[in-house]
């Protein structure tokens, strides 16, 4: 009798664990489409720059690194403000600034420093220096490095048809985004290093945001990393590189603004997924859900008819992560097998 209890207790925890890998599963698939949606609604908004007038005032050189530094400050900070309303109008308001003074607290703030002022910094200077093809190649590795430090350090499991399915979702990643370089890039060397920190840090960012949402609200979790991203970017990096001055310009144009702003509050809660999503199934299939954006943002963009031609590129891309995606999500074999 006792045995049978126990059995049905395994039963139904195996259950459960099931649907919360389902659940967590759905979640990173959601976090991917609303990534997607992020990217072209930031897309539009940076068409409505008036690059000309920002040049101008601030000479080619260093425009070229402060309007894209300006965008991705108003994205964070308008992220952070999405999920802090989110938050206190779930009645946790509070909870933020006591989870902040915490040590898993600023486990997640560190992370937040990580992936979003010093990744975001190197990204654009490293796709500036080396072309954005070459940046977009190496920073597209970052899944790999996030699951490797996530099986060392957090001693997650990842088993050779997971690392497959990741390898898969990395390539068709690079394979829709690709585009041959055009004409020659300067610091060519530096540019692929300041690529390689970007890929570096945002690898590094979800797993010590992981290790931190062990004791952390994922909810919360992520209010911090984009209050603490925003405000970095916002006082610190801005002025270095003067991209007030952008900002200004940016703000003064009411299509640009807004577009932006939208950008920044779903791609708020599309981190929120994405946080919830590793906290629940893990780093490894986390970052795999999410890199269905890929798959999202061509369809979008389609629809939107930013896209006006479907090219080998993105079909074989869309393919390799769909299918990089189910192998990490699952054994196709276990079709075919008799339950």
């Amino acid at each position: 009798m006792e045995q049978t209890i126990q059995q049905r207790a395994l039963a139904l925890k195996a259950k459960q664990d099931s649907k919360f890998n389902q659940i967590g599963l759905f979640i990173g698939v959601g976090s991917g489409f609303l990534w997607g949606l992020n990217n072209l609604l930031f897309s539009l908004g940076y068409g409505f720059i008036p690059e000309g007038t920002i040049t101008s005032m601030m000479g080619a050189s260093a425009a070229l690194y402060a309007i894209p530094l300006a965008c991705a400050a108003i994205n964070d900070i308008c992220a952070a403000i999405a999920v802090l309303f989110y938050n206190i109008i779930n009645g946790m308001g509070q909870e933020v600034w006591r989870t902040f003074k915490t040590k898993p607290g600023l486990i997640v703030c560190l992370a937040a420093l990580l992936g979003g002022p010093i990744g975001q910094s190197t990204y654009f200077m490293g796709s500036a220096m080396a072309g954005p093809a070459y940046a977009l190649t190496i920073t597209a590795l970052y899944p790999i490095l996030g699951c490797l430090f996530s099986r060392i350090f957090l001693k997650q499991p990842i088993n050779a048809r997971m690392w497959v399915g990741i390898f898969m979702s990395v390539i068709g990643a690079i394979i829709v985004s690709y585009a041959p370089p055009d004409g020659d890039a300067p610091n060519f060397t530096l540019g692929l290093i300041m690529a390689g920190i970007a890929a570096f840090c945002w690898g590094t960012e979800i797993v010590l945001a992981t290790f931190g949402m062990s004791m952390v609200d994922p909810n919360i979790a992520i209010t911090l990393r984009e209050i603490t991203s925003g405000t970095v970017l916002a006082l610190i990096v801005l002025p270095i590189v003067g991209g007030w001055t952008a900002v200004s310009v940016i703000a003064g144009e009411t299509s640009a603004i807004t577009t932006l702003a939208a950008a920044g509050a779903v791609g708020g809660f599309s981190y929120l997924l994405w946080y919830s999503a590793n906290n629940k199934v893990g780093c490894a299939k986390g970052m795999a859900m999410n890199s269905t954006f890929v798959v999202w943002g061509v369809l979008l963009n389609i629809i939107f008819g930013n896209i006006t031609e479907i090219t080998t590129n993105m079909v074989v891309g869309c393919i390799s992560v769909t299918i990089g995606v189910i192998l990490v999500s699952m054994n196709p074999l276990d079709f075919f097998r008799k339950k």
